[in-house]
């Protein structure tokens, strides 16, 4: 502030009062664009000064240009060219012209008259202060393009300042619009040389309302409901309104999140919706606000997100969300359904692929495969849906393949990824908001291109709560999350349910037949007349016992063999997979051997599921050498 003020603004505070039935007179700065306002609140500064005629707004506001090619910036009050900074590049004008202006509208705040503008030395370069402070100092580019030197041109810059200064003025800050986050408070703060009683009024209550703080010598705005109203000053004749725009902030974001793992290994294919998800959790949306993740950093115990939210009517709001990642979530158990993503295998356009409900505390496995017959660029994505009342948490992992027209190699590649990163305990913890989806997983496929996965899953937290396969446009790619457009209701399910596992045996004995087991030769029906082909996605348990009751040693062996055409499997036997290589019609590899000493007997457990894109049936068969 000067060194001496006009107006005792500290002194001549008085209380607020209210008024009914009033109307604001019509103000200059806003053309009419502002409804008629009732419910005024009056506040009357009394002021120790005699009164004078007041007749403006004095703001200094900053313009940039160039004059024969020369970049300009100025700072303009009262419609006069105070100062004009020149620069062959324009580097760093703007933002040095806009110190200057904010330097002098502080200075006005505090009543800066006319006669404190001086021309002297600072720090031995010639410079215009105000009150003994310093406004602005003549720089070696301005200097060589306003063709004087430093003294004269610091010296024409003083006579404008000072024919604006010269009659009385009002100084507002801010002086045309003021943004006013909901709940929260924002000052709009006035002074000057102006010697006249003053009056506040603030517009519809229900939007804003205004209290004097004579500490920050002006008003304090209070967002208490959105939308917009006006601010009005009136000194004498002079009018000045400035708008008030009440708006919510777009998201609150809070500073930390918990990503929370099964086991401690790297998720790979699945690190980045886990992160996605986890940060998500820290973040409270407004309904429409578009959420978008930026810049991740990996840090010792996590990671760290940039979050951002934004709408039409909303305050933007950045934060960064420190994710801290924590083990300890148990394995997930073994799946009771099957919900199968393949009917029909040919996407032709958009749309829903599956639906399927997901019940709490039952494990289900999903698989899907697609191929692109649509003739343009689809993207398949995997999501989770909330339609219930509460949040709900789904312990999640799976893997996939694609894109790739070779159907054999996609759905071969997701199968290897699904028990090298899904079955060997790899996973997370998702959290999905009521009346919100996650897209978990997404990959575009182009025209004839495949895509094939397998997902393991079970709701921990939550009710009425599906799984989603849907083919969309890669362009949509969702933000945050998916608002849907009901909650509530149960949703349409497609009727793709089929049982998780299959159980079987195999008892072979030494000297006897082979022993036999097919996978998929018979087509399953569920509940809903719904028939799967070739046992895709069912995990098939066999037990294989095995005994030798001769007196002499015997090496037994498990071979698998192809039965259907091209294909390619793995077993898992005792826990370790077996991957065979690419098999014909009627080729047989073998998976494992064992001896039996006389007398003796062994047991294995052998896991297969049937590999999207391989042709069916696959035999496994028991046998000695």
């Amino acid at each position: 502030m000067g060194k001496t003020r006009a107006w005792g603004f500290r002194r001549a505070w008085m209380a607020l009062s209210s008024t009914s039935n009033s109307t604001c007179g019509s103000s200059q700065s806003l053309s009419g664009r502002v409804r008629t306002i009732v419910a005024m609140v009056v506040v009357t500064l009394l002021v120790l000064a005699p009164a004078s005629r007041a007749d403006r707004i004095l703001v200094f506001t900053v313009s940039t240009g160039s004059i024969s090619g020369v970049r300009t910036a100025e700072i303009i009050a009262d419609d006069t060219v105070v100062m004009r900074l020149r620069s062959q590049d324009g580097t760093g004008l703007q933002e040095k012209a806009a110190a200057i202006a904010t330097r002098l509208n502080n200075m006005a705040l505090g009543g800066l008259r006319s006669d404190q503008i001086a021309v002297e030395r600072v720090q031995g370069e010639w410079a215009v202060t105000g009150g003994g402070n310093l406004i602005a100092t003549a720089d070696a580019p301005t200097v060589r393009a306003s063709n004087l030197d430093a003294q004269s041109l610091c010296e024409s810059w003083r006579q404008r300042l000072v024919e604006v200064l010269r009659r009385p003025y009002l100084c507002v800050i801010p002086h045309d619009i003021l943004v006013v986050p909901y709940r929260e408070r924002r000052t709009v703060r006035f002074g000057g040389t102006l010697q006249q009683r003053l009056e506040v009024r603030t517009g519809d209550p229900e939007i804003a309302a205004g209290t004097i703080d004579a500490a920050a010598d002006g008003a304090v705005i209070h967002g208490v409901g959105t939308g917009t109203t006006v601010f009005e000053l009136e000194a004498g004749e002079l009018r000045h309104a400035i708008t008030i725009e009440v708006k919510k902030w777009a998201a609150r974001i809070a500073a930390e999140a918990t990503l929370r793992m099964i086991g401690s290994r790297s998720l790979g294919q699945m690190a980045d919706a886990a992160i996605k998800n986890a940060a998500l959790s820290a973040v409270e949306a407004e309904p429409g606000a578009i959420i978008r993740m930026h810049d991740r950093e990996h840090t010792p115990g996590g990671y760290r997100v940039s979050v951002s939210a934004s709408g039409a009517d909303y305050l933007p709001v950045s934060e960064g969300v420190t994710v801290r990642t924590m083990g300890g979530l148990a394995p997930l158990p073994s799946s009771q359904a099957l919900l199968i993503s393949n009917y029909p295998e040919r996407v032709h356009g958009v749309g829903v692929l599956l639906r399927q409900n997901l019940h709490a505390g039952r494990p289900a496995r999903l698989m899907w495969h697609h191929k692109n017959f649509a003739g343009k660029n689809v993207a398949v994505a995997v999501r989770l849906v909330n339609a219930g009342p509460e949040s709900a948490r789904i312990r999640i992992s799976w893997a996939e393949a694609g894109p790739n027209p070779d159907e054999i190699f996609v759905g071969f590649n997701a199968m290897r990824r699904y028990w090298d990163v899904v079955r060997t305990g790899t996973g997370f913890q998702a959290h999905v908001p009521s009346g919100k989806a996650f897209e978990t997983n997404a990959i575009v496929l182009k025209p004839a291109d495949v895509v094939s996965g397998l997902m393991e899953l079970v709701v921990e937290e939550g009710s009425n709560t599906y799984l989603e396969v849907k083919a969309r446009d890669p362009r949509e790619v969702p933000r945050g999350f998916i608002p849907l457009s009901r909650t509530g209701d149960e949703l349409a399910v497609t009727p793709y349910a089929f049982p998780g596992y299959i159980e079987g045996q195999m008892a072979y004995t030494v000297g006897g037949r082979h022993e036999h087991f097919c996978v998929g030769r018979q087509y399953l029906t569920n509940d809903e007349g719904m028939t799967l082909a070739g046992s895709f996605g069912i995990n098939h348990r066999v037990q294989v016992n095995a005994s030798n009751p001769t007196d002499r040693p015997a090496r037994m062996e498990v071979a698998l063999r192809a039965g259907g055409g091209v294909a390619r499997f793995i077993v898992a036997i005792d826990g370790e997979t077996v991957q065979t290589h690419l098999m014909q019609a009627g080729q047989e590899q073998v998976l494992t051997r064992r001896d039996l000493g006389p007398g003796a007997s062994s047991t294995m457990n052998l896991e297969v599921i049937p590999t999207a894109g391989s042709n069916l049936p696959l035999t496994l068969i028991a046998r000695a050498r």
